[in-house]
């Protein structure tokens, strides 16, 4: 059996993955196309789950997750926003994550299918990877890419890291129970300090190696387009004698879904609302999705937990939003700018969790939410009057495309 991929020209980055062309054909056999649909939009999941030691003591598992979705825009490149979630010791299944930051992707390709980011932007991690053979090779079959990884496991700004990638493609198989085309690749990361003038100073060196087997769906209608399992074990050095290691694996899916029609959405939402006459509630698009502020909500003094009557009057939210089946929702937390910035960041986290945790109870699956909190830092009403700090105080439920 043999395996063909041409790729368009502008196509050949990871974002891009679900753009690709396979043909197959076998001995006495006309060959088959099946050609993948040129999508416009698609979504990434990367769950990473490593053990972790410091200057040589064992400090557990670490787990971490970024999800975003990616638009093709006018121009044909591809923007969107990703979430990095909180840091886990393990993998918590069924949970809502806490968001810790919040990214503005955007990847053009030039004339040669090479893939073009801002020079400091520390996301995505893997670039021009997978890279997919330009002629026809056959089980056994291998061939050789450049790639880069930002790496950037102390969160003091990503490293970007040449590579050379052997590819191999090894037969068909299985994945998700349908067949698939499987690659293995191999590559090693060596990094000198100074090399990146835009990554971490205080890294001296980097040394490790990756395994990664790539799946691709033989069926093009496949709504999952590609995964990718990455076995990591990498080394770090840094500056005062600190030393990191990591091993484990760094999971990826690539999947792709329709567009939700927002401004029918929020016409939805807006008559939803007003049916069930739940009161000082806006409906609006923002870039994230359709958002569902709740404006003036009132907690005990300094606290998270809602009044009793502001239970119900959230709570009654929670039947329109189980209508959103296919979608997820990121919940955030506002506060009035009184008290310290610290103070207003923690108490906007725990208010969002609040929310959350209602809305669960009420029947919806913890595994649908994201949260975050933002204190005071995006008032909507003067804080100088009581009025203005009501509206402040507010928590949004933001309906997320995936």
């Amino acid at each position: 059996m043999k395996f063909n991929v041409s790729i368009p020209r502008l196509c050949r980055g990871i974002f891009l993955f679900p753009v690709f062309f396979v043909i197959l054909s076998a001995e006495g056999m006309p060959p088959l196309s099946v050609a993948g649909p040129d999508v416009d939009r698609y979504a990434i999941t990367e769950k990473t789950s490593m053990r972790q030691r410091i200057n040589g003591r064992y400090q557990g598992f670490v787990y971490e997750e970024t999800r975003g979705t990616l638009d093709r825009t006018e121009s044909n490149s591809y923007e969107g926003i990703f979430y990095r979630l909180q840091s886990l010791t393990r993998d918590l299944q069924h949970v809502a994550r806490l968001v810790n930051d919040m990214l503005d992707v955007r990847v053009t390709y030039d004339r040669s299918g090479i893939m073009h980011t801002e020079p400091d932007a520390d996301y995505p991690q893997l670039r021009d990877f997978p890279t997919l053979p330009a002629k026809e090779v056959i089980p056994g079959e291998s061939w050789i890419a450049e790639g880069v990884r930002v790496v950037d496991p102390l969160r003091n700004g990503g490293t970007r890291v040449p590579f050379l990638c052997e590819y191999t493609y090894t037969g068909t198989g299985d994945y998700a129970g349908e067949p698939a085309f499987i690659i293995k690749a191999q590559y090693a990361v060596r990094y000198k300090g100074g090399s990146d003038p835009y990554g971490d100073q205080d890294l001296i060196e980097l040394h490790g190696r990756h395994l990664v087997d790539i799946y691709l769906p033989v069926d093009p209608l496949s709504r999952r387009k590609a995964f990718m399992r990455d076995v990591v074990d990498e080394q770090y050095q840094y500056t005062g004698g600190k030393s990191l290691e990591r091993s484990g694996f760094i999971l990826t899916w690539f999947d792709h879904f329709g567009f939700m029609d927002r401004q029918s959405a929020k016409d939805a939402l807006i008559q939803a609302v007003k049916e069930k006459k739940i009161p000082e509630v806006e409906v609006e698009i923002k870039k994230e999705g359709v958002a569902v502020s709740f404006h003036n909500l009132r907690f005990y003094p300094d606290s998270s937990r809602l009044l009793p009557g502001e239970i119900e009057r959230v709570g009654s939210i929670a039947d329109i939003l189980k209508q959103q089946e296919d979608r997820s929702f990121l919940v955030i937390g506002h506060t009035a700018d009184v008290g310290s910035v610290e103070s207003q960041m923690t108490l906007s986290v725990e208010r969002a969790k609040e929310i959350v945790d209602l809305l669960v109870e009420k029947g919806i699956p913890a595994e649908k939410f994201l949260y975050r909190g933002v204190g005071g830092s995006q008032p909507i009403g003067p804080n100088d009057t009581e009025e203005g700090r009501a509206l402040n105080r507010r928590v949004e439920i933001v309906i997320l495309e995936h």
